[in-house]
């Protein structure tokens, strides 16, 4: 088992994920950027919304970004 921040971290180095936006600018998200995802529930893996610091259960068969935009709705399965 793993948390969930340090998956999606590791999913970052990979580059799966999407990109940080700031004002014009894109880029990789950073560490504080990915736990806000998680904590505000902008992150769902497989049908979940973990907290940072939960452990996620393997294998991971969804995983969805910004589940309630939509513009900006990322699904990778």
């Amino acid at each position: 088992m793993m948390r969930a921040l340090d998956w999606l971290k590791e999913l970052r180095e990979a580059h799966i994920g999407p990109s940080s936006k700031e004002g014009t600018r894109l880029g990789i998200p950073s560490n504080s950027e990915l736990r806000r995802w998680l904590n505000k529930g902008s992150v769902l893996i497989n049908g979940e919304a973990p907290k940072a610091a939960e452990e996620i259960k393997f294998p991971i068969w969804q995983l969805v970004f910004f589940p309630t935009s939509t513009k900006n709705k990322t699904t990778l399965k």
